[in-house]
C-alpha cells in the first residue's frame, strides 16, 4: 500500500499552478562511444554513467554534497532521475533504512528539531528524497536556520526539472517520477488534494502504465519509473 504523505501546498513560497505548460527538456547524446536510445531512461542512463560527461553521477552527488547552491536544473536534473540507476534503488524510500523510519517518527510528532538533526544525514545518503527535503527545508525556515535557503534552491530546482519531463495533463506529458513518495508531494505542490486514484494504459504507448488522479473534471498523470524494467542498468 502506498505511503500517505502530509504534503504542503504553499511550500516555502514556491507554489506551481496546476494547468502550468512546462516546455520539455529534449536530451541529445552525441557520443560515438555509445549506442544512440530514444529511450529515456537509455539516454540518462549513458549520460549519468560516462565519465567524460559533465553529468557522470559521482561529479554530481559530489557537488550537491559540497555545493548544493550552484546546482543547475540541468545537473538537478540527471541527479533525479539518474538515482533511478542506483544499485538497490527500489522507489520506497521510507522502507530503506531505520533512519529514515525515525524521520517519518518525527514529522508526525512535528518534532522540528529531530526533522533538521536527522533528516541532513539522510540528504546527505540521497539527496532527492523530495519527502525528506521538503520537511527539512520547512523546519530549517521555521527555526530561522541559515541553511534553509541552499536545501530550498535545491528542492526548487529538483521540482522545476521534473516538470520539464512533464505537466501531468495527459499520458504523454505524464509526470515522471523515480520514488513512490514523490507522488505525493509533487500532488501537493500542484494543489492537486484528494481525488481518486487508478491505473491507465493505452495500446498508443506500449509497456507504459500511468497512476491517474481524477478530481472533478482533472486529471493528473504520473510515470512511476522505478517499476520499469532497468535490472541491465545499474550504477556502481
Amino acid at each position: 500500500m502506498k505511503k500517505i504523505v502530509t504534503t504542503l501546498i504553499l511550500l516555502l513560497g514556491f507554489v506551481v499552478s496546476y494547468g502550468q505548460v512546462t516546455d520539455s527538456t529534449n536530451i541529445v547524446v552525441a557520443d560515438s562511444t555509445y549506442q544512440v536510445y530514444t529511450d529515456f531512461t537509455h539516454i540518462v542512463y549513458i549520460m549519468v554513467n560516462n565519465p567524460a560527461s559533465a553529468y557522470y553521477y559521482p561529479k554530481l552527488e559530489d557537488k550537491v554534497k559540497n555545493n548544493k547552491s550552484e546546482m543547475t536544473t540541468e545537473e538537478c536534473y540527471y541527479l533525479y532521475f539518474g538515482r533511478l540507476f542506483k544499485n538497490k534503488h527500489k522507489g520506497l524510500p521510507f522502507l530503506a533504512s531505520s533512519e529514515r523510519m525515525d524521520f517519518d517518527k518525527a514529522i508526525a510528532k512535528g518534532n522540528c528539531n529531530k526533522i533538521i538533526k536527522s533528516g541532513i544525514p539522510l540528504l546527505e545518503n540521497n539527496p532527492v528524497d523530495l519527502t525528506v527535503l521538503l520537511h527539512t527545508c520547512k523546519c530549517m525556515k521555521d527555526k530561522k536556520d541559515e541553511r534553509w535557503e541552499e536545501y530550498n534552491t535545491l528542492f526548487t530546482k529538483l521540482l522545476d526539472a521534473i516538470f520539464s519531463e512533464g505537466t501531468g495533463q495527459s499520458p504523454e506529458t505524464a509526470i515522471k517520477i523515480i520514488d513512490i513518495e514523490d507522488e505525493y508531494i509533487i500532488k501537493g505542490v500542484l494543489g492537486f488534494v484528494g481525488g481518486t486514484e487508478g491505473l491507465y494504459m493505452n495500446e498508443s504507448l506500449p509497456g507504459r502504465v500511468f497512476n491517474v488522479w481524477s478530481l472533478g473534471g482533472q486529471k493528473l498523470y504520473f510515470e512511476e519509473l522505478f517499476f520499469k524494467d532497468i535490472e541491465d542498468l545499474k550504477l556502481n
